[in-house]
């Protein structure tokens, strides 16, 4: 009666870790789940950003360097602003997370739903935003302005 008890335990613990990993997407699991962090940088260090989704809806603000999670669902829009300068203007799209095509070996049809369903299907690009405000003399001795937007995926490669 003992042996039978602890297998029927062990049965029921296999069942539903397997159940677990059936129901759950692998970009959900793997992939860094619902929502990714943004890195924004600027300088000069007194600069303000504003990231709007898609819909206009004001989704963060504040001072640059910030690290900001964002769902990864929509697509947003960053401005950053420093005195003296023209704005600019950033787009966050969203890409394919590698991590969804795991789905082919565990979750199946059922996988594929939840990542699509909470947006782990999706990456945001770019996830590290660097604008440079800068001056420069021209040629009549005038002072122009102009910045140097870098963007980079999360492994810091340009995009």
């Amino acid at each position: 009666m003992r042996t039978t008890t602890r297998i029927s335990l062990l049965t029921i613990m296999v069942g539903a870790v397997l159940m677990c990993l059936l129901l759950s997407g692998c970009a959900t699991i793997l992939g860094g789940g619902s929502s990714q962090g943004i890195t924004l940088t600027a300088q000069p260090s007194h600069a303000t950003y504003a990231i709007k989704s898609a819909s206009g809806l004001l989704m963060s603000s504040g001072a640059a360097p910030a690290q900001v999670r964002l769902p990864r669902k929509n697509e947003y829009q960053i401005e950053i602003v420093a005195d003296g300068f023209k704005p600019q203007s950033v787009v966050l799209t969203r890409g394919t997370n590698g991590w969804i095509w795991g789905n082919l070996v565990v979750g199946w049809i059922v996988g594929f739903g939840v990542d699509f369903l909470t947006g782990s299907a999706y990456k945001l690009e770019p996830a590290i935003v660097t604008v440079a405000f800068q001056t420069s003399a021209v040629d009549n001795g005038a002072m122009e302005t102009y910045a140097v937007v870098r963007m980079e995926d999360e492994h810091g490669k340009c995009l």
